[in-house]
């Protein structure tokens, strides 16, 4: 399929929605709900071929949490640089965490330059359970760093 100039409202509309977000990871669903809730009917097989779109055109980061969930889609600012960092997700709330960590770059690194092993970091995922689902709020740190 050869890609052209062509640009729907739809396809504006939900590239704004995500940018308007940055860092924040959406379900087509939730996507979907939210221009149902401002009364504006965007057709689910419109997001996810607009995501899709995106995606290809790196513009968008898609994130497969697990056997059986959605997909979550996450603007890529380049300031950001969503896909040089790591991510956790909780199991319990659902909740999609950056998290720069200098001593997993230093492993990144080793696996690079000990065994050739480029460790895809956008694409890691690590489970458990978030500080606030723990209930420890005040005594974990927030995940924007090490």
């Amino acid at each position: 399929m050869e890609k052209t100039g062509y640009h729907t409202r739809a396809q504006e509309e939900i590239l704004e929605f995500l940018k308007v977000s940055p860092g924040e990871h959406h379900t087509a669903m939730e996507i979907r709900d939210y221009f149902d809730q401002r009364g504006r009917r965007v057709g689910t097989a419109t997001i996810y071929r607009q995501l899709d779109r995106f995606v290809e055109e790196g513009r968008v980061q898609k994130y497969v949490l697990g056997p059986g969930q959605c997909a979550c889609y996450a603007y890529v600012d380049a300031a950001a640089g969503c896909s040089a960092h790591f991510h956790c997700k909780c199991e319990v709330c659902g909740r999609l965490i950056h998290l720069d960590c200098g001593e997993l770059q230093e492993i990144r690194n080793h696996l690079q330059a000990h065994h050739g092993f480029l460790w895809d970091t956008g694409r890691t995922v690590f489970y458990g359970t978030c500080a606030d689902c723990a209930g420890n709020r005040d005594s974990a740190p927030s995940g924007e760093g090490c």
